[in-house]
């Protein structure tokens, strides 16, 4: 009996299948016929399975920054086959051998990076918006002004042509006419002397900082706790493999889920930096 995941929740593949689309064969066109899909997102999901060559959740689609809505809808709608893989029990004779058989995923450091960088809580972030509050009015306001004077001056000329010291109409003649301007251009700087001490900005940043603090750290604690959860279920899969199916899918549902867990804390970091 073929068994599909539908938001952890197992289904027999004759009981109510057309509930959803298989989330490694389902078409952009059956994507985008699911509310709160739009066509650009389904085009981008499948070009994301294509990369990966395929998904295990739909928490990995996290890295395309699909919204709340989007991804809810897509967990009703999607299922996943559920692959039971063999584990076979194997001859080892130190801890280095056997979390050596995990090199090839990242290290819980990383992982907690991912975790940093998608919440925005990453330190070096928090510092750049303290430093940037710090120097927010180290530079004066600016205003400048710009005048400009036009003067107008027209110059006669006068000739006694009667030779008596009168002047008639007759007697006098246009000489000269200039215009004269004059430009002018004022900088004022000034600086808020009270704001460079401590300004409303630099409180304001300094208290959310400490607030994305706090927020980092339940980020990481969770996000850690999750990892070693996860890794703890694969040692014991490798040295204590399940016998039964039941078991099998018990184990494999639960990985599936840790997985799904840390993708959600890191946007799908996790899963695109597995090696397939």
């Amino acid at each position: 009996m073929r068994l599909l995941v539908f938001s952890s929740l197992l289904w027999s593949m004759s009981a109510d299948a057309n509930r959803g689309f298989m989330l490694n064969d389902v078409t952009a066109d059956q994507l985008a016929m699911i509310d709160e899909v739009d066509r650009g997102e389904a085009d981008r999901i499948v070009a994301l399975r294509s990369e990966r060559n395929g998904l295990g959740s739909v928490e990995e689609l996290r890295i395309l920054q699909l919204d709340a809505a989007t991804l809810d809808a897509l967990r009703g709608h999607l299922a996943s086959d559920l692959t039971i893989r063999k584990v076979n029990k194997g001859m080892f004779t130190s801890v280095e051998d056997v979390l050596g058989q995990f090199s090839d995923e990242p290290a819980v450091s990383t992982v907690q990076a991912m975790a940093m960088n998608y919440t925005k809580t990453n330190p070096a972030l928090v510092e750049g918006w303290l430093r940037a509050s710090r120097t927010a009015y180290a530079l004066p306001a600016v205003t400048l002004s710009y005048d400009r004077d036009k003067d107008a001056y027209t110059t006669w000329s006068y000739l006694d042509l009667n030779g008596d010291g009168s002047v008639d109409n007759e007697e006098y003649q246009y000489n000269t006419a200039r215009a004269d301007n004059d430009d002018g251009i004022g900088v004022r700087l000034a600086w808020r002397l009270d704001k460079l001490v401590m300004s409303s900005e630099r409180i304001r940043v300094i208290n959310e900082a400490q607030d994305i603090v706090k927020l980092r750290d339940k980020v990481l604690d969770e996000v850690t706790r999750v990892y070693f959860d996860r890794r703890r279920l694969q040692v014991e899969q490798l040295l204590s493999p399940a016998g039964g199916l039941k078991e099998q899918i018990k184990n494999e549902l639960r990985l599936q889920e840790l997985t799904a867990s840390i993708d959600a804390l890191t946007g799908g970091g996790f899963s695109a930096s597995l090696q397939r």
